[in-house]
């Protein structure tokens, strides 16, 4: 039996959760991405997924949303108090909330990381196919059928076109030139983090095959 399970918070109880936060970083990210969601989302619809162990202890929230057709798992803001952190609970709600879309039958995964993030999600195998129009690294790829423990093999044994399945333009239209309008500043922060990402950063190879005849 799992030491874990997940919750889904409504606004009130995620107040009343991120309450008991006690580092001023995290509370601010937790009341910004509340904010954000206020903005975008329903709470009636989808809310906050926070990962409990066996005393109902709120370890790690994510903001996520499977669309109405199941073609999307997208994931928005992810984190974690910080008297919480380095204790694996990240990796254990995304691969709980893995699974439930395995279950649904979703295709694909998608989400945006900030510079930060980066090592967390490489390390759990994603790739990235560039930069958004804000400087964030944009991953959308098939959701394996195993779930996060299936997408390192996935990624090791597909080919580009797999990948993108039917979604090659809108990928491409996704990131397209944005590297481009990147201050000195943040062009800096970008080469190294490319530099540190490795194969796991994919825009050549998305541009060599968008402008390859098929």
């Amino acid at each position: 039996m799992s030491l874990y399970h997940l919750e889904t918070l409504g606004r009130d109880a995620y107040i009343n959760s991120i309450a008991t936060i006690q580092d001023p970083q995290t509370l601010r990210f937790a009341d910004q991405s509340m904010a954000w969601w206020d903005r975008h989302f329903s709470w009636n619809a989808q809310g906050c997924i926070v990962l409990c162990n066996d005393k109902n202890e709120h370890l790690c929230y994510l903001f996520s949303k499977i669309d109405r057709y199941s073609e999307y798992l997208t994931l928005y803001n992810l984190f974690t108090p910080e008297s919480q952190q380095r204790k694996g609970y990240a990796t254990h709600l995304l691969r709980m909330t893995l699974a439930l879309g395995v279950e649904k039958h979703v295709r694909r995964i998608t989400f945006s990381s900030i510079s930060t993030s980066l090592d967390f999600y490489r390390l759990l195998g994603f790739i990235y196919w560039g930069i958004n129009d804000i400087g964030d690294y944009y991953c959308n790829l098939p959701l394996p059928r195993e779930g996060l423990d299936g997408m390192r093999e996935m990624i090791h044994s597909s080919d580009i076109q797999t990948l993108l399945g039917r979604y090659l333009e809108k990928i491409y239209t996704k990131i397209d030139g944005n590297e481009l309008k990147l201050s000195v500043a943040q062009n800096l922060i970008y080469k190294q983090d490319i530099r540190n990402l490795g194969s796991s950063y994919v825009r050549e190879d998305l541009r060599i095959f968008k402008n390859t005849p098929q």
